[in-house]
């Protein structure tokens, strides 16, 4: 399949090769990145659906989640929040969850959908500033509308959702070849059952959302770090050289998702001709002026941490006890683990061993 460009427009030659037809171009001429984009996203959504039975969504921008969520019926708030008026499908939930986890950070990203396209989900999409989106296929209707995104230039992916790629998977760096086994690990309940505080309980929704982060921590950027509340992936760390650099971020982020959930929406009444993305401004303007730093993410009950290595300091765990966090699923291995470990007991946490790092490159 030929590309327009490769990562930067100025590489004007660039192709991929899908020996068995996996991928599919509907619509719109893709770049690298969005090949990038579709392809790591597509993995993220299609093990959080299989690993827990329902649609799921995410908003991806430069090759890694702003956000992430399972279908849910959204509250009242959330609605304010994510400027939906319309009636949404399971599918349509997911998607609008997803993007509402960072709504500026989601502007112009690349949608990825556990299921094939309603007609509902399209229009949802139409009415957002996005390049394109991967699926596993689309009813006509939606198809339509989709292609007609961005005077036509809207880039439409469809993937075999039976496709498995080969054991070994290989990427050219600087004209040498890297060879590895794919990382095909497997989110399972096991991974969350080695609890090392004094608190043993976790509850299966609780389960649930720990299994929903480790499969975005699989395909965010390392170092990574994620805060997942109720089928929804509400703040993202990633990228950074310092793991608590990467906790401050996600935190940060988890806290402006909540303050905008609590957030008096009535200056909206008075907005009926600004555009989606300037009333995303507005929001976030009102947020500010309303909330500023004040944290107010611990009001929230039963939020969860993940990260995809070990803590090298208890400081980590304390700026997460600060954010109402009460569990933390990690890989240990830290010569400070039983510190951690102390710290959690300290503070009510209830840390998980999962055993498994996942850095992703």
């Amino acid at each position: 399949m030929k590309l327009k460009y490769g990562m930067n427009p100025y590489q004007d030659y660039a192709e991929i090769i899908d020996p068995k037809g996996a991928l599919t171009l509907k619509n719109g001429n893709p770049s690298v990145i969005n090949v990038l984009d579709a392809l790591n996203s597509w993995q993220l959504v299609k093990e959080a659906s299989a690993t827990l039975n329902t649609e799921a969504a995410t908003s991806f921008k430069h090759v890694t989640p702003s956000g992430v969520a399972i279908a849910k019926t959204l509250t009242e708030a959330e609605k304010q929040a994510y400027l939906i008026k319309n009636e949404l499908s399971p599918l349509a939930s997911a998607y609008a969850r997803a993007r509402g986890t960072d709504r500026l950070a989601s502007f112009g990203d690349f949608i990825a959908l556990s299921h094939p396209v309603d007609k509902a989900t399209a229009l949802l999409i139409k009415s957002e500033v996005c390049d394109g989106i991967v699926a596993p296929g689309y009813e006509p209707e939606a198809l339509e509308i989709l292609a007609a995104k961005k005077k036509g230039g809207f880039v439409v992916f469809e993937i075999d959702a039976t496709y498995e790629p080969e054991e070994v998977e290989s990427r050219e760096v600087f004209g040498i070849t890297v060879k590895q086994k794919r990382n095909n690990l497997h989110v399972s309940d096991e991974m969350f059952s080695k609890v090392v505080t004094a608190n043993k309980n976790v509850p299966a929704k609780i389960l649930n959302d720990l299994k929903l982060g480790f499969i975005t921590l699989k395909y965010t950027m390392s170092n990574s770090i994620c805060v997942v509340n109720n089928g929804h992936v509400i703040g993202i760390g990633s990228g950074q050289q310092s793991r608590i650099l990467c906790s401050g971020l996600a935190l940060g982020k988890a806290n402006i998702w909540y303050q905008k959930s609590q957030l008096d929406y009535s200056f909206l009444n008075e907005q009926t001709d600004l555009k989606r993305t300037d009333l995303d401004q507005l929001i976030e303007q009102k947020r500010e002026e309303a909330f500023g730093n004040q944290i107010m993410l611990n009001q929230l009950p039963d939020s969860c941490l993940l990260s995809d290595g070990f803590f090298p300091q208890k400081d980590n765990i304390e700026l997460a006890h600060k954010y109402g966090v009460k569990y933390i699923a990690t890989p240990m291995g830290s010569i400070r683990d039983q510190e951690i470990i102390d710290t959690c007991d300290k503070l009510g946490i209830t840390l998980i061993n999962t055993g498994v790092r996942l850095f992703h490159h």
